[in-house]
């Protein structure tokens, strides 16, 4: 019996749902943020596999552009993105991960800090949960799934930590005010669209469990995640705004 049992421990150890998932980072050769990136990339993607609870289906493609002009390139033509705004450095969907280089966002970026390495790694693994889902959906790029963006960003914002306290304070304030989101349409939209799309992320993965945060990643729509739930809009909406006061 000795010789069975360090083939079993290794086959535990190779087939453990946690495993690392492959990441293929690309970058130029002299961009001098790729070291730091990549490593921030490589603890994103466990922290992403330990709030779900499982490894990403397939490997993870991730590219640093090194500029505006290959970050816009690097976009599939279907996703008809075009030239993208100032305020954008980072996409992902379940075949390619595209970020904007940290070297280059005091020249092409506003509102993004690339002294601030706690702001990038938030930003990584928000990215890397839109992988993760998007290798989870029938649509890797969740084309026709803008009705559910108030889940697809939301649960990004809970899983990389950037649901912060501010945040949470800015959206107890809205709901006191009476100006939170009417409908879920609306949740991912204005100033405090992260907010509000984390909050009501994070509601949903406390009310319902986070076996049901994960059986969501599947949802094409919100009928859909709505069923699953076995709620209504207004139901949800409602009961949402209740505990997140």
């Amino acid at each position: 019996m000795r010789p069975i049992l360090p083939f079993l421990l290794l086959a535990l150890c190779w087939t453990s749902p946690l495993a690392a998932a492959a990441l293929h980072f690309h970058a130029a050769p002299t961009d001098l943020s790729a070291k730091a990136v990549e490593t921030l990339a490589r603890s994103s993607v466990k922290q992403v596999e330990h709030f779900f609870g499982a490894p990403f289906p397939r490997a993870i493609d991730f590219r640093l552009a090194p500029d505006r002009a290959a970050f816009d390139a690097a976009f599939p033509p279907a996703l008809g993105m075009g030239k993208t705004q100032c305020w954008m450095v980072g996409m992902g969907i379940a075949d390619l991960m595209v970020v904007l280089s940290p070297s280059d966002w005091k020249a092409e970026a506003c509102d993004h800090d690339p002294a601030d390495q706690q702001e990038l790694q938030r930003l990584i693994a928000h990215e890397l949960t839109h992988v993760f889902h998007g290798q989870n959906n029938p649509h890797g790029d969740f084309a026709g799934e803008d009705d559910l963006a108030w889940f697809i960003e939301g649960v990004a914002v809970l899983a990389s930590g950037q649901l912060t306290d501010a945040r949470v304070a800015q959206v107890r304030a809205a709901i006191a005010a009476g100006s939170a989101p009417a409908k879920l349409d609306d949740v991912w939209s204005g100033k405090l669209k992260y907010g509000f799309a984390g909050s009501l992320a994070s509601y949903v993965d406390r009310r319902w469990g986070r076996a049901t945060t994960r059986r969501l990643l599947a949802a094409a729509s919100n009928a859909e995640a709505l069923a699953m739930l076995g709620t209504t809009e207004p139901a949800l909406l409602a009961d949402w705004q209740k505990a997140a006061r």
